[in-house]
């Protein structure tokens, strides 16, 4: 079972295109391999680069706040995809935020404080993804105005709620306890206790993730620069290319490995 990021993993950083990959997508598609999506992205999003990708398998959206199974199962059609919440549910969030800003002056600014044409200038995003990246189940990303000092303050007011504040490619998300690593293992523990993982991620959001799973495959940042993990140099894998061509370089290595019985030592 693969479980993938989309920003800067799959998708190019820039404009969101997958077209390098889709050799790699055809590949695990004639293999009927599970290929879990597990992004920050929301679930108006995913669920069209599903249908883009030729993608009908259960998914994660915003880092875990909420897995979508199509039908009640791992895979299956988009005319009932059921929403289990993980995290904590967006009005309670937005409240939050509200009040702290409200009692300490944070400056920042969240996809609702944002209109979708301003949210288009943020992120290069067309009007119809930016109107998608606004509907939100449980989580809000939001771009930081304010010093490091009022950082370290905010997180430890989200803390004391019991929230979190993590790190994505572009934002800061805030969120309930849970992460892409809890929505991976929901998804084992419901589908697939006895399976073989790869987890294939860019960010520290997805860190975590990769750490969880038997093998791990790390893309290369448009910087150069790779994250690092806390895992034994055989289980990971580090492309030389950015997305989405990194994405078809780890998978044709680690298929390549699965067929020569690698991934069993």
């Amino acid at each position: 079972m693969i479980f993938t990021d989309l920003d800067g993993t799959l998708l190019n950083h820039h404009d969101y295109n997958f077209t390098q990959a889709l050799p790699a997508l055809e590949k695990i598609r004639q293999r009927q391999i599970p290929l879990i999506i597990n992004s920050s992205k929301t679930y108006a999003e995913i669920k069209d680069i599903r249908t883009q990708m030729n993608n009908n398998w259960a998914f994660s959206v915003e880092n875990g706040a909420a897995i979508i199974l199509p039908n009640g199962k791992l895979s299956g059609d988009n005319n009932n995809l059921q929403k289990i919440i993980l995290g904590r549910p967006q009005a309670e969030i937005l409240d939050l935020l509200q009040n702290l800003r409200s009692q300490h002056g944070f400056s920042f600014k969240g996809f609702s404080d944002l209109s979708s044409r301003e949210l288009m200038t943020e992120t290069g995003l067309t009007e119809i993804q930016a109107k998608q990246a606004k509907q939100r189940l449980a989580s809000e990303p939001l771009k930081w105005l304010d010093g490091v000092e009022k950082l370290t303050l905010f997180k430890r007011c989200l803390t004391a709620q019991g929230m979190q504040l993590i790190e994505g490619g572009r934002f800061l998300h805030v969120m309930g306890q849970n992460d892409k690593s809890t929505a991976t293992a929901w998804i084992l523990n419901a589908f697939g206790q006895q399976i073989k993982t790869i987890a294939i991620g860019d960010s520290q959001n997805d860190k975590k993730m990769l750490e969880q799973a038997d093998f791990a495959a790390v893309i290369r940042k448009p910087d150069g620069s790779y994250l690092q993990l806390n895992k034994k140099p055989e289980q990971v894998i580090y492309s030389q290319h950015p997305a989405p061509l990194g994405w078809q370089e780890v998978i044709d290595q680690l298929l390549a490995k699965l067929n020569t019985g690698e991934s069993n030592e």
